[in-house]
């Protein structure tokens, strides 16, 4: 199949694809005709598909509910009640109408964390989307034997046993989508015993999946966890040996807030984490992501929406622009987190998580990427004579901050 009239990197070019691959990307002339006057007509910009690295798909059917609760009211009084009496059915249609709004908006990857994961994955391979489907889990799910069913299913399925050697060990994908994952989720440090993380996190390294948990969201999460064990989240993560256990495959769901020992255990390590910064806001969890603090100890900074019922969208370009506006306010500084470095925290840090192959848009790549119509007004005016670089960044800041959503 042939693209043509897209610009990639501010130059105008056709792509081809093949089964599924980028087999060649032609520069086909100049953005403006003979007159000098600019071809904005028909003209689209390719990006690498985005990765919405922190979601709960199925709770489009939850979307507002409980709204003005802070988060442990918001949960107990309005999330978990409705959640008790969701079907897999249910599940189903919830998971594939978020993955036809990530669609919409760019985002073809996501890391998701809920029940019934085989309504999620039917979703994503309906729709297309590649990332890792992965059970939430509390402690009633270890003692009732869900965790024991996963455990035994995933084996069965992946051709192992629990006394296979492991370091060989892959992700199962359980689908036709070889981008697609999956694995188990302790859901918090508060919902889930150590003995329990533990057993997660041994999972995790034995299988070679990922180890995705709400981390240090709320005030009241590092406050509580401070008096019940002595140390604040991360560090009792570190006691219990998670870190050892998983390494960077850690992904931590919001960690808002963190102390400078914290962030330097999580870089140590290589993990991940994953900012959500509309959830945040709107839940009132806080607002100073410690953004240049975590990359710079080498902490894989990602973005996520949450789920629809908190945040309450799927856009992780609205997202993207929530996370700018918020760091370059707080800090007081317009030059932190620019369009360019926006875009990789969104596309390619996510992707690096989820061990997703490389979608920069180069020949022999994956053909994961989204179109966007430069017709729509928040592109009037582009100077197209600018230097590809230039250009580029121009038509990047014009996508997060001038509301240009497809």
């Amino acid at each position: 199949m042939e693209y043509e009239n897209i610009i990639i990197d501010g130059v105008l070019c056709k792509m081809t694809v093949a089964d599924g691959i980028i087999t060649a990307i032609q520069p086909i002339g100049n953005l403006r005709d003979e007159h000098g006057t600019a071809r904005a007509d028909g003209l689209r910009l390719a990006l690498p598909g985005l990765a919405n690295m922190h979601t709960h798909s199925a709770m489009t059917l939850l979307r507002s509910a409980g709204s003005g609760l802070p988060l442990h009211r918001w949960l107990h009084e309005a999330i978990f009640p409705i959640e008790a009496q969701l079907t897999p059915d249910d599940i189903y249609h919830g998971a594939r109408q978020a993955c036809l709004e990530m669609l919409q908006s760019g985002t073809t990857a996501f890391n998701d964390m809920y029940f019934s994961i085989e309504s999620t994955l039917r979703a994503a391979q309906e729709t297309g989307l590649g990332g890792n489907i992965a059970l939430s889990v509390t402690d009633p799910d270890f003692e009732n034997g869900t965790v024991e069913r996963f455990v035994k299913e995933y084996d069965r399925n992946a051709g192992m046993t629990t006394s296979s050697p492991t370091s060989t060990a892959t992700p199962l994908t359980h689908t036709t989508n070889p981008q697609l994952t999956i694995s188990l989720a302790p859901h918090a440090i508060y919902t889930v015993s150590g003995k329990h993380l533990q057993y997660a996190a041994d999972f995790a390294h034995d299988h070679g999946t990922l180890f995705h948990i709400h981390l240090s969201e709320t005030q009241k999460e590092r406050e509580d966890c401070l008096r019940e064990h002595g140390v604040p989240p991360v560090v009792y993560l570190e006691q219990l040996h998670i870190f050892d256990r998983v390494g960077s495959r850690f992904i931590g769901a919001h960690a808002l807030w963190l102390d400078a020992d914290e962030i330097s255990i999580l870089g140590g390590h290589g993990a991940s984490v994953v900012h959500c910064p509309c959830s945040n806001l709107k839940l009132g969890s806080g607002h100073r992501f410690l953004y240049s603090e975590l990359r710079d100890a080498g902490v894989n900074v990602t973005l996520g929406t949450d789920g629809s019922a908190s945040s309450d969208g799927l856009n992780l370009i609205e997202a993207a622009k929530f996370m700018a506006l918020l760091q370059k306010g707080w800090r007081c500084d317009p030059s932190v987190l620019p369009a360019d470095e926006l875009f990789q925290v969104a596309s390619a840090n996510g992707r690096r998580a989820l061990g997703l192959p490389d979608n920069t848009l180069r020949q022999g790549n994956v053909a994961d990427f989204f179109l966007v119509n430069l017709s729509r007004p928040a592109f009037y005016g582009v100077d197209f004579s600018l230097p590809p670089a230039k250009l580029h960044h121009d038509l990047l800041n014009r996508l997060f901050f001038a509301g240009a959503y497809f």
